[in-house]
């Protein structure tokens, strides 16, 4: 730097023009590394955005009403999905039980599969892990297995999550996230546990 200096010295060029050449050199250097931060930070935003809309559209897919869409769940040509319909007691099918008022039908779907299940509306149901699988669980299970509870509150079912994963819940085209507090159901609701999706309809 001391012979730079001493260069410009030599050349008659003054001290305030070295100064002034300095600061400009400065100057224009921080103002290329602000452009560059900027310009990755733009980038990794877009980024961001861009596998937030991936994951957006995706739920979307999934949560769509699988009633009423058949593609809200996709199977292979060649191996389709079975439908098997169960009651609380599993020793008598639903189809053979007269329906009752003060009940609801909850059907689980996933990529191999379709099973509905009969409640009363009093009833809870838990819904959680077990032995790897999302399915409906037994009232004796862990707490710690259990992702998600269908219970009864004044006259309304609600469904709340146990915080363990993200719980969303479809209607009418919006989706929203389950919170620990309770989401009151309604017929057509569905919701996502894991990559298990769940239908309720009220009788």
């Amino acid at each position: 730097m001391a012979n730079f200096l001493e260069i410009l010295q030599k050349l008659n060029i003054s001290k305030q023009t070295i100064i002034m050449v300095l600061i400009f050199v400065i100057a224009f250097t921080l103002s290329l590394s602000i452009r560059l931060i900027l310009k990755q930070k733009k980038v990794k935003e877009e980024k961001q955005q861009a596998v937030r809309r991936m994951r957006e559209e995706a739920l979307d897919r999934v949560l769509a009403n699988p009633l009423e869409e058949k593609k809200a769940v996709s199977f292979e040509k060649k191996r389709r999905p079975f439908q098997v319909e169960y009651s609380k007691d599993q020793n008598n099918m639903a189809s053979t039980q007269p329906m009752d008022n003060d009940m609801y039908q909850l059907t689980e779907i996933t990529e191999l599969s379709q099973r509905k299940y009969m409640f009363r509306c009093q009833e809870p149901v838990q819904i959680g892990n077990q032995f790897g699988n999302v399915v409906i669980l037994p009232r004796d299970v862990e707490a710690n297995q259990v992702y998600c509870q269908i219970f009864y509150y004044k006259k309304e079912n609600y469904l709340r999550s146990n915080g363990m994963i993200e719980i969303s819940l479809r209607r009418k085209g919006k989706v929203v996230i389950v919170n620990q507090n309770g989401l009151k159901l309604r017929s057509g609701d569905c919701f996502m546990v894991g990559k298990t999706a769940y239908q309720i309809e009220f009788l």
